[in-house]
């Protein structure tokens, strides 16, 4: 009697480990780039929703301070910026803001996006992307303001590039994902 209801209750709680349903959001990497040994990756992944494909950018961790100098204090919240429903969509918005390397020094553009820990969120707000020309590099910064101190981050050209390159190719690779 003891061994069918050993049996019967590792029955019932397999059954009940396999039931549960995860509410723990995935992040699918689509294309990462390191750099600077590891100080900062842009990434590019897909975080599925009832059964439908979000992309985003995360372009790192943000530092904090003003419009000169940054303490990168703040290891948890990364900045991301969402891409679209498909990876078409992705490109148009990376090739969107990709665009301002051709602008001249100073322009800047608003989007959305969201500073969270680990995965994006509904938290929307603007993030000023500005296009700064330094002494021999190019460079993009995101910033956004909040409680007066300014939170920014800076990617560089090549690395932007890399970034929608791998994405071209990632594409090439993958022709039936939406």
């Amino acid at each position: 009697m003891k061994k069918v209801f050993c049996i019967l209750s590792l029955l019932v709680w397999s059954i009940a480990a396999f039931a549960q349903i995860s509410r723990i959001p995935q992040r699918l990497e689509l294309v990462q780039i390191e750099v600077n040994d590891g100080e900062l990756n842009l990434e590019v992944f897909d975080m599925p929703r009832d059964g439908e494909s979000h992309y985003y950018l995360s372009v790192g961790t943000l530092g904090l301070g003003d419009e000169v100098v940054q303490f990168h204090i703040d290891p948890l919240f990364e900045l991301f910026i969402p891409l679209g429903d498909t990876l078409d969509e992705a490109m148009e918005t990376l090739g969107g803001i990709q665009e301002l390397f051709k602008s001249s020094p100073g322009t800047s553009m608003l989007v959305d996006g969201c500073l969270a820990a680990g995965f994006p969120n509904d938290k929307v707000e603007p993030v000023k992307v500005t296009y700064r020309k330094q002494l021999l590099s190019r460079i993009l910064e995101f910033s956004l303001e909040r409680e007066g101190f300014v939170r920014m981050t800076q990617v560089s050209r090549m690395d932007f590039k890399s970034l929608v390159s791998s994405l071209k190719m990632y594409r090439k690779i993958h022709p039936k994902k939406p």
